[in-house]
């Protein structure tokens, strides 16, 4: 399913190992945003890849903050598209103590303030290091546009439920509406 939603007040944003410090190359955190009303469109999926003989179950998500709905959009393929006059940032994001946190605000200040603890609660644990996702983004006249937070995590470390709630919680997203195969919407506001 597919989620459109709101940030009512986007100021400081960090997806990273919660262990990891600012200079870290695979972590990203933006500060000092001052943001009002950014939208949000959510996709929570589960997925199977087959690796001889087992079946890999896991959930992936893409998440897209933007100010103005027309910089960017995904198409059905996952491909991003964005206007040209916006400069584009990849950033890798890693794991080295098994787990991931995300979130902005109070909760990006709760993942800095537990560095030194061992996968504290604000983090989804993965069960695995490496790589997480990606972020994306976008920039225009020096200033944030667009980000797209993409991930994956092993199923039974979090499931498609848990990875929508974790989410919708940590970035505050608020109007949510519920997108279905038809197109016809539905309010999962009260749903939560």
């Amino acid at each position: 399913m597919r989620y459109k939603g709101l940030i009512k007040d986007l100021n400081h944003i960090v997806i990273s190992d919660p262990s990891y410090k600012d200079a870290v190359w695979c972590r990203y955190e933006k500060d000092n945003l001052n943001e009002k009303d950014w939208n949000v469109d959510l996709q929570v999926y589960s997925v199977k890849t087959k690796f001889e003989d087992y079946d890999i179950r896991g959930t992936e998500f893409y998440l897209l903050l933007q100010k103005d709905k027309r910089d960017c959009k995904i198409d059905e393929e996952g491909s991003i598209r964005y206007l040209s006059d916006i400069e584009i940032k990849d950033y890798t994001i890693g794991m080295d103590t098994a787990c991931i946190a995300l979130g902005i605000n109070a909760d990006a200040k709760e993942i800095i303030d537990s560095r030194d603890e061992w996968q504290p609660n604000c983090a989804i644990r993965t069960g695995t290091d490496g790589t997480f996702g990606e972020v994306t983004e976008g920039i225009r006249n020096r200033n944030l546009c667009f980000l797209l937070v993409t991930g994956y995590i092993e199923e039974e470390f979090c499931d498609e439920k848990e990875m929508f709630q974790y989410l919708v919680s940590h970035f505050q997203i608020e109007k949510l509406t519920e997108f279905n195969d038809k197109g016809k919407v539905e309010d999962k506001e009260n749903q939560l």
